[in-house]
């Protein structure tokens, strides 16, 4: 079960996107910085969530897992409030993003664990997909104020690990 994999797959997925009314590439991180790196830039935060995994063989000797991860990715992206078209630039990037995962499965993807070197087959990702956007609201000090959009997409992820 590689959820570190998924992630990191993920990441490399959505990094440097650029939605139709912004020209900020999207910075996306596996393991967040403490601090948004550039309030101007949208920020998302690849995380992990649920999973399961379900045996698909009868026999303990050999055989493979089916593995399910629901996959966070949380959206961020502070901009001035004079702003032209600020709803519009980050509901456009959350589009972005979703279009992007849905359409990047074209079969028989491997992926690689970084840390243990284990590979997974991709099988399924995007085809489930939820969200939940928050309304913009204001951050910081009377007079140095910005507008903070946030919104949350979970994608269900599915892999086959095969096990001797």
């Amino acid at each position: 079960m590689s959820i570190t994999a998924v992630q990191n797959y993920v990441q490399s997925l959505i990094q440097g996107l650029v939605g139709a009314y912004n020209n900020a590439p999207l910075e996306a991180w596996v393991d967040p910085p403490v601090a948004n790196a550039s309030a101007e830039t949208p920020q998302a935060y690849v995380l992990a969530a649920d999973g399961e995994g379900v045996r698909q063989t009868m026999a303990y000797t050999s055989g493979f897992y089916r593995d399910t991860h629901q996959v966070f990715v949380i959206v961020e992206w502070m901009l001035p409030p004079n702003s032209v078209n600020g709803n519009l630039a980050f509901t456009n990037l959350l589009d972005t993003i979703v279009t992007r995962i849905r359409t990047s499965y074209t079969g028989a993807i491997e992926i690689t664990d970084p840390a243990t070197g284990l590979t997974s087959q991709l099988l399924v990702i995007g085809d489930k997909v939820r969200w939940r956007y928050l309304p913009q609201h204001n951050v910081g000090a009377s007079g140095q104020e910005w507008l903070d959009y946030t919104a949350q997409l979970t994608f269900e992820v599915q892999v086959k690990e095969q096990y001797a």
